[in-house]
């Protein structure tokens, strides 16, 4: 069996084929990390969960459902994890981090609550939200489209802030950003 460091390497591996922009992912880790350091958690089991988290996104945007990317990933990750020696309680958190990061689950672990945390800097931060743009603009919408999906994610994940950290450094980029975004809107683009 594999261990905790080769799975993470693979899960990694795994995440930079699917994802658009690989350097959101290193974004989001930088600032998961962050809270480690305030909040406690293993980090560990939090890379692996980050990195597999969304990797099932293009598959759900296929099947035309997004949402269905958290179910795909579980899955996916519960069937994945059994190549690793792993502990089932490591287990159940790295599984609980990818069902919770929406918000739809309830967080049981502290690692949950700060991959939740960590993935909001992406649609709230400057640095995540220029990234995902990027994304978008390479799915080819329109600049509308863009704006409103961006608005849409701003308000969307500022509502899941639950780590007192996180949420006083990313005030003062949503209400720059809602206020941006809500100009723009009404200028119709």
């Amino acid at each position: 069996m594999k261990n905790k460091k080769q799975l993470m390497e693979d899960a990694f591996e795994l995440a930079r084929n699917a994802i658009p922009l690989p350097s959101i992912l290193d974004f989001a880790l930088s600032k998961a990390k962050n809270l480690v350091k305030v909040y406690g958690g293993d980090e560990t089991i939090i890379v692996i969960a980050m990195a597999l988290m969304d990797l099932k996104i293009k598959d759900a945007k296929e099947k035309g459902n997004i949402k269905l990317h958290i179910k795909m990933a579980s899955d996916f990750a519960k069937d994945f994890l059994n190549n690793y020696d792993l502990e089932i309680e490591d287990k159940n958190k790295i599984i609980n981090c990818i069902e919770a990061h929406h918000g739809d689950v309830n967080y049981e672990c502290i690692e949950a609550e700060i991959c939740a945390n960590a993935d909001c800097y992406i649609f709230i931060h400057p640095e995540g939200v220029f990234a995902y743009r990027k994304v978008l603009e390479n799915r080819e919408m329109s600049f509308k489209e863009q704006i409103t999906q961006l608005d849409f994610k701003l308000h969307e994940k500022f509502k899941l802030l639950s780590l007192d950290e996180a949420k006083n450094e990313l005030e003062e980029y949503y209400q720059i950003f809602s206020k941006l975004y809500s100009n723009l809107l009404n200028e119709n683009l």
